[in-house]
């Protein structure tokens, strides 16, 4: 949001909205921070019946009608006793809501705003309690990732609550290839390179540069594998991390949704896509039909050619592979299932 927005809602006036006004002053702070503060014309729609709510709107200020097929059923002015409600409180609109004059309304995220009723409710993580106002940027931009709106709340409080810290010097190996994996981390101030080494470049090659907000270290604790890359400090920095132990428990496990063959083959007649993220040489000699091959080592160069609209059903020969990629499309906000048995389950005149 920029300082031009702030400046058109009075955070007094966004803390007393329902029910925004449960959380605590600095929640309210964070959440407005997020929030999305626009100036509709007169004659123009803030949101139209029958699509999906991915906001929740107030108004702020100036007269807004709201409509059900066309027809007004209720007229609301901005700092009444009704828009201190949201306009529409349903998963679809409901409404039609139409500005009657120019005015200024407010679109929150209902997934930000869940989780922080949640903690301030069950008296749990404040911002200020773990860290100090410069590090809003990467707790902000974290929650706002796709992971942590697909796991419960009560996760969330749980993964800030067991968080440690760890303060790193610049050129300090954070982890190193070929180690076994313990920890998961998240940059909470400072770059980090990730640098990997193989035959033709065994001094390492730099592939990227990661920055607060940014995680890594999951690969390793997914698949009890070994570290496939080095990270190293650009800068000096700080990162918290999670246990192998609490990572799985908190963040892996909700994630992954196992399925047998048979569930699989029904949600595949039903348009989802079989995808297998063993080697090409492993996937022509023995395959489920009609599956399309992404090698786990490219898997993260194409998810953005993915459907984010289309459900997947990931495999490999053991589960491993395939729990790595379904994550990954998790962070994406991409619907995935990982298929529960090994091929030899698979009946052999469903395999090419």
């Amino acid at each position: 949001m920029t300082e031009e927005s702030i400046d058109l809602i009075d955070l007094i006036e966004f803390a007393s909205l329902v029910p925004i006004k449960a959380l605590g002053m600095e929640h309210c702070r964070e959440l407005l921070n997020q929030s999305e503060v626009c100036e509709i014309s007169k004659g123009q729609d803030l949101f139209v019946q029958g699509d999906p709510a991915l906001s929740i709107v107030y108004l702020m200020t100036g007269d807004v009608e709201l409509l059900v097929e066309n027809k007004m059923v209720k007229q609301i002015r901005g700092g009444s006793r009704l828009a201190k409600l949201p306009l529409d409180q349903s998963k679809t609109y409901q409404h039609t809501a139409r500005a009657l004059t120019d005015l200024v309304c407010v679109k929150v995220d209902p997934n930000t705003l869940d989780i922080m009723l949640t903690w301030d409710q069950s008296g749990g993580y404040e911002v200020k309690d773990v860290n100090d106002a410069s590090d809003d940027d990467w707790m902000a931009k974290l929650l706002q990732t796709e992971v942590f709106h697909r796991i419960p709340p009560a996760n969330i409080q749980s993964i800030f609550m067991r968080m440690e810290t760890h303060h790193f010097s610049a050129g300090e190996a954070v982890i190193r290839q070929g180690e076994e994996g313990e920890h998961f981390y998240i940059i909470r101030d400072g770059k980090c390179k990730v640098i990997r080494k193989t035959r033709k470049t065994p001094a390492g090659m730099v592939l990227a540069t990661l920055k607060p907000g940014d995680n890594f270290g999951e690969e390793a604790l997914i698949s009890g594998g070994k570290r496939n890359a080095s990270i190293v400090m650009e800068t000096d920095g700080v990162l918290m991390s999670l246990s192998k132990t609490d990572f799985l428990e908190l963040l892996n496990d909700p994630l992954l949704k196992w399925i047998s063959y048979t569930e699989g083959r029904e949600l595949a007649a039903n348009g989802a896509v079989w995808i297998d993220v063993r080697l090409p040489a492993e996937h022509e000699a023995r395959h489920i039909q009609r599956s399309v091959n992404i090698p786990l080592p490219l898997f993260r160069m194409k998810l953005d050619k993915l459907d984010a609209e289309q459900r997947y059903l990931i495999y490999c020969d053991s589960g491993r592979r395939s729990s790595i990629a379904t994550y990954l499309l998790s962070q994406h906000g991409i619907d995935a299932y990982v298929l529960q048995d090994s091929l030899d389950n698979v009946p052999a005149s469903e395999l090419e």
